[in-house]
């Protein structure tokens, strides 16, 4: 809520100004509409100089094989793009990666194949561990609702990625003894959910 006039015509003037409401679900296909003139000349500049592009969100990555001069140069032309298509880039986060080196997009180790970060798999790790000694309670600080299902999400997130380290987050995960009240909570939900689904 404005406090003063001027809270209030300051929210005026941003939303007069062309933007996207952020949050709807409807954001990411409106962000990809506004994208996708910048989205078809990307992908036809890494297609020329054989490499490939991607665009989650914001996050801009091209793949393949450069040398460091063509990098530099590839950067330039994409900045000449962006800033053509009405965007801007963020020199900032611009960054250039050799197969040594740790690949991140988006948080995810990209590599050799998609990864977790290794303190991310490391601290996930030692969550589910401290729930098997000292009960899940005591390792949901972020105060989840439902902090059964939040912990079966970021596995199910980690199997997609890495099947192997997933299937070892999970055994761990099946060996914490969980409150009588959370596990007929999710009985409750499965129920229900078989119900709607017979229906």
């Amino acid at each position: 809520m404005p406090r003063s006039t001027g809270d209030h015509n300051e929210i005026r003037s941003r939303l007069r100004s062309p933007h996207l409401p952020q949050g709807a679900p409807t954001s990411p296909a409106l962000a990809n509409l506004a994208a996708l003139a910048l989205d078809r000349r990307l992908a036809g500049l890494a297609a020329s100089i054989g490499l490939t592009y991607t665009r989650y969100a914001d996050d801009l990555t091209f793949s393949g094989d450069l040398s460091d001069r063509a990098a530099i140069r590839l950067i330039g032309g994409v900045e000449r793009i962006v800033r053509a298509e009405g965007f801007s880039v963020q020199p900032a986060k611009t960054r250039v990666r050799h197969a040594f080196q740790r690949q991140v997009v988006t948080g995810i180790v990209v590599n050799e194949r998609p990864n977790l970060t290794r303190a991310e798999y490391d601290q996930l790790k030692a969550l589910l561990h401290n729930a098997v000694r000292l009960g899940p309670d005591s390792q949901n600080r972020d105060q989840h609702g439902d902090f059964r299902a939040h912990l079966l999400g970021r596995i199910a997130w980690a199997t997609q990625l890495h099947p192997e380290r997933g299937q070892r987050l999970r055994a761990a995960f099946d060996r914490i003894e969980w409150p009588a009240d959370q596990l007929n909570r999710v009985t409750a939900s499965r129920s229900t959910s078989a119900a709607a689904a017979r229906e």
